[in-house]
C-alpha cells in the first residue's frame, strides 16, 4: 500500500503496516531534484569564475603573477590536505604554507631576483582569504549536495553524473566569460600588449583560462566526492552532513513524528524519506524493512540513528559486534544473530529476543528487565549483575551460565534449564517462577572467573528440589546482620518488633551463615518496608549485643510488665534456637548445668567452659563453630578459616594442642549425646568429614570421638 506523503495522527494510526511504501511523493521528488540541480549550476559558475580569475593573471604575466601563483600553490595544498585528513588540518596546513610561501617571496625580492609590488604582502593575504573561504563554501556545498542525492534517490550515480556533466557545461562558458572581462582590465593587459597578441596565442590563453576555471570545480567536485565515500558520508553517524541532508531528504515524505509506535509491524515496509522521530518505539518490528537508513530518526527512545543498530534491527545481524552501553530498550530482535555481541552495560529493557542467537554474548550489567528470552540459547554466557526482573527466561537454555549477583525477582523461568549456573548471591524474590525447571546441580561461588563449589557436592537434584530449596515463600523478607551471632539479642529483637509492629505480622522463617553474614528470613504482611524493618531490626540487635545482658535491656525498654516479657521471650529464644541449630534439650541441659567436670581439665559452669584457674569461654558459640566445620557448611576456604578460628578461640582456655585436642573431643561428645541427628552424621560421614578438614589438631581431635562414639554405640 502506498502511504507516500502520508502525516499520521495518533488517534488514526494502525499498528500493521506491513509491505507499505512510504517516502516523498514523486512531484517532491521532482521538486527537490530540480533543487539540487539549480543549485550545482550556481555553485559550478561560482568556482568557475573564481578558479579562471586565479589563473588568468597568472597566465597573462601580470605584475601579479607571483601573488595569484601564491594562492592557486596555496589552495591545492588546502583541498589536498582536507581531503586527506580534515577541514581543521586543512586551515593550518594552507595558514603555514602561505607564511611560509610569502618569507620566500619575500627573500627572493630581496635579492632582486624578482620584482613584487609594494602592496604584495596585502593583496596576497587578501586574495588568499577570499580564494580559501570561497573554496571551502564551494567544497563543503558539493558534498552536502552528494549526500543529500544519496538520501533521495536509491540509485544516485546516475543523477551525480547528470549533475557533473551540468556543471561543466556551466563552467566553460563561465571561463571564457571571465576571460574576455580579464582582457577589459587594464591592470591585466594593455591595450597595445593585447594589439600584439597573435591569434594562435590568444586561443592558448583562452584554452588555459577554461581549464582553470573548470579544474577548480572539478577538483572540488571529484574532492567532494572522494571525502563523502572516504567519510561513510551520509551512513556514518553522528555527522552533520548526515543531518542536514535528511532533514532536507525527508522534507514532504511521510511522517510519523511525535507518535508512539509500540508494538507496529513495518516488515517488508519501504521507509526510505521517512519521518521516523517516533516518541516511543516499544517492540516496533523492523525486520527486512528496505531504506530505514535514508530515514529520519533520533535517539530519543533508542539508538536508532546509529548504522550499526537499524542494520541489526533489519536485518538481524551485525558485522560490528560492540554494542556495549547501547540503547536498545524496547528493541524487537526475535531470532536476530548476536553470537559473540558485547552487550557489557547495554540496556535491552523490554527488548524482544525470543528465538535470537546469543551464544558467546557478553551480558555483564546488562539490563534485560521485563525482556523476552523465551527459548533464547546462554549456555556459558556470563550475566553477572544483569537486571533479569520480571523477564521471560520460559524454555531458556541457562546451563553453565555464570548469574552472579544477577537479578532475578519476578522472572519467569519455568522449563528453563539451569544445570551448572553459578548463583553466587543472584537475587530471587517470591513472585520468582520456576515451575518444571531442570537443574542437576549448581555452583554456588565464583573465583578466579571459574565456578566453585559445586552443590550438591555428591549427588544430582531430585526432580522439584532445586525449587523447593530456591523459590521464596511469599512476602519473605532477607534481613541482613554482620559479626558474630547472639541468638539471644536476636530473640530480643525479634520479639520487640513483633509486639511493636503486630500490624506486620512478623513469622520467623530461618537463619543462614553466608561466609561473615548473618542471614535472618522473616515473612511480613508488608513486604514493601523491607528496608525500614532491616535498619529498626539491627538497631535493636546491636544494643542488645552491647548491654551486659538480656534482662538489662529488657529493662530499660519500654515495655513495663517484665514477667511477662520474659516469659514471652523464652519462646522467641526457643523459635531462634530451632533455626540456629540449637535444640531444646541442648538448652535445658545448659541451664541445669553447674560447676560439672569436663573432661580432666576443663568444667562445665552454667553456659560457660572453665579451665582449672576460672578462665572461660561461651559453650554455645565453642559448639557452634565445631558443628558448622563437621557439617562442612561452607567453602574449602571457609572451612580452614573456620579451623583457624576455633583453635584461636580455644587458646584462652586450652593452651596447648593436647590440651585443645581435648576440649574439642569432649564438646563433640557431649554434641553427639543431646543430639541424636548430629551423632549419625559423625558416625556415617566420618570419612568425608576427615577428607575436609585440614590436618592437625582439629582432626585428630575428631578422629578421637568418632572412635569413643563407636565403642559407646557399637
Amino acid at each position: 500500500m502506498n502511504i507516500k506523503g502520508n502525516r499520521f495522527g495518533q488517534k488514526k494510526l494502525q499498528s500493521n503496516f506491513t509491505g507499505f511504501v512510504a517516502g516523498q511523493s514523486l512531484l517532491t521528488k521532482f521538486t527537490l531534484a530540480l533543487l539540487i540541480v539549480l543549485l550545482y549550476g550556481c555553485l559550478s559558475f561560482v568556482g568557475s569564475y573564481q578558479g579562471g580569475g586565479v589563473i588568468l593573471p597568472i597566465i597573462l604575466e601580470t605584475p601579479y603573477k607571483a601573488t595569484f601563483s601564491l594562492v592557486f600553490f596555496i589552495t591545492l595544498i588546502w583541498l589536498f590536505s582536507t581531503v586527506i585528513w580534515d577541514w581543521q588540518k586543512g586551515i593550518n596546513m594552507s595558514i603555514s604554507s602561505a607564511f611560509i610561501g610569502i618569507v620566500l617571496l619575500q627573500i627572493v625580492s630581496y635579492l632582486r631576483l624578482l620584482q613584487l609590488g609594494s602592496d604584495f604582502l596585502i593583496v596576497s593575504i587578501g586574495n588568499l582569504i577570499v580564494q580559501l573561504s570561497i573554496c571551502g563554501v564551494l567544497f563543503f556545498a558539493f558534498r552536502f549536495l552528494i549526500a543529500l542525492s544519496k538520501i533521495l534517490f536509491l540509485h544516485s550515480r546516475f543523477f551525480q553524473l547528470l549533475t557533473l556533466l551540468l556543471s561543466c557545461s556551466i563552467a566553460i562558458p563561465t571561463s571564457l566569460l571571465v576571460f574576455s572581462i580579464g582582457l577589459q582590465r587594464p591592470e591585466f593587459v594593455s591595450q597595445e600588449n593585447l594589439a600584439s597578441i597573435s591569434s594562435i596565442d590568444l586561443l592558448r590563453l583562452k584554452i588555459t583560462t577554461v581549464l582553470g576555471g573548470l579544474g577548480l570545480v572539478l577538483s572540488l567536485m571529484i574532492s567532494a566526492w572522494f571525502t563523502n565515500q572516504r567519510r561513510q558520508v551520509p551512513w556514518n553517524y553522528p555527522d552533520l552532513l548526515r543531518e542536514l541532508a535528511l532533514v532536507i531528504g525527508t522534507w514532504g515524505g511521510t511522517s510519523f513524528h511525535g507518535l508512539v509506535l509500540s508494538n507496529a509491524n513495518f516488515t517488508r515496509s519501504e521507509l526510505a524519506n521517512t519521518d521516523l522521530r517516533a516518541k516511543k518505539l516499544y517492540r516496533t518490528c523492523f525486520q527486512d524493512v528496505a531504506g530505514l537508513e535514508r530515514a529520519r530518526v533520533d535517539n530519543q527512545y533508542l539508538d536508532l540513528a546509529y548504522p550499526k543498530v537499524q542494520k541489526l534491527l533489519t536485518h538481524g545481524c551485525s558485522l560490528d559486534p560492540n554494542f556495549s552501553k547501547f540503547n536498545l530498550q524496547g528493541a524487537y530482535l526475535q531470532n536476530a544473530d548476536m553470537r559473540g555481541f558485547d552487550l557489557t552495560d547495554t540496556n535491552l529493557t523490554g527488548s524482544d529476543l525470543k528465538g535470537a542467537d546469543l551464544r558467546g554474548s557478553r551480558l555483564i550489567r546488562t539490563q534485560l528487565a521485563g525482556a523476552d528470552l523465551e527459548g533464547v540459547d546462554l549456555r556459558t554466557n556470563i550475566l553477572i549483575d544483569a537486571n533479569l526482573t520480571e523477564a521471560n527466561l520460559r524454555g531458556t537454555d541457562l546451563r553453565d551460565c555464570i548469574l552472579v549477583r544477577a537479578q532475578v525477582a519476578r522472572a519467569d523461568f519455568t522449563g528453563a534449564d539451569l544445570t551448572g549456573a553459578c548463583i553466587e548471591d543472584w537475587s530471587v524474590s517470591d513472585k520468582t517462577t520456576f515451575t518444571d525447571v531442570r537443574c542437576d546441580y549448581v555452583f554456588k561461588e565464583y573465583e578466579d572467573g571459574q565456578p566453585i563449589h559445586r552443590y550438591p557436592s555428591d549427588r544430582n537434584f531430585e526432580p522439584g528440589e532445586f525449587a523447593a530449596l530456591f523459590q521464596q515463600p511469599e512476602n519473605e523478607l532477607e534481613l541482613i546482620f554482620k559479626g558474630d551471632f547472639s541468638y539471644s539479642a536476636l530473640s530480643l529483637a525479634f520479639y520487640k518488633l513483633k509486639t511493636e509492629k503486630s500490624d506486620l505480622e512478623l513469622d520467623l522463617k530461618g537463619i543462614e551463615q553466608r561466609g561473615n553474614l548473618w542471614v535472618v528470613r522473616v515473612t511480613s504482611s508488608n513486604p514493601t518496608i523491607e528496608a525500614q524493618l532491616e535498619q529498626q531490626f539491627s538497631e535493636v540487635y546491636q544494643t542488645t549485643t552491647n548491654n551486659d545482658s538480656i534482662e538489662t535491656t529488657i529493662k530499660d525498654s519500654i515495655y513495663r510488665d517484665y514477667e511477662d516479657i520474659k516469659q514471652r521471650l523464652v519462646e522467641s529464644q526457643q523459635l531462634v534456637r530451632q533455626f540456629a541449630g540449637i535444640s531444646e534439650s541442648q538448652a535445658e541441659a545448659l541451664k541445669q548445668l553447674s560447676k560439672q567436670a569436663f573432661g580432666t581439665n576443663f568444667y562445665i559452669e552454667g553456659s560457660a567452659i572453665t579451665n582449672l584457674s576460672g578462665q572461660g569461654i561461651q559453650y554455645t558459640e565453642a559448639a557452634g563453630q565445631i558443628r558448622s566445620l563437621v557439617t562442612r557448611s561452607g567453602t574449602e576456604a571457609q572451612i580452614s578459616q573456620g579451623s583457624q578460628q576455633v583453635l584461636t578461640q580455644l587458646q584462652a582456655i586450652a593452651t596447648t594442642p593436647t590440651m585443645q585436642t581435648e576440649l574439642i573431643q569432649q564438646i563433640l561428645l557431649r554434641e553427639a549425646q543431646d543430639d541424636p541427628a548430629f551423632r549419625r552424621i559423625l558416625l556415617q560421614q566420618q570419612q568425608q568429614i576427615l577428607t575436609a578438614l585440614p590436618p592437625g589438631t582439629i582432626a585428630s581431635a575428631i578422629r578421637g570421638a568418632i572412635a569413643q562414639l563407636h565403642e559407646e554405640w557399637s
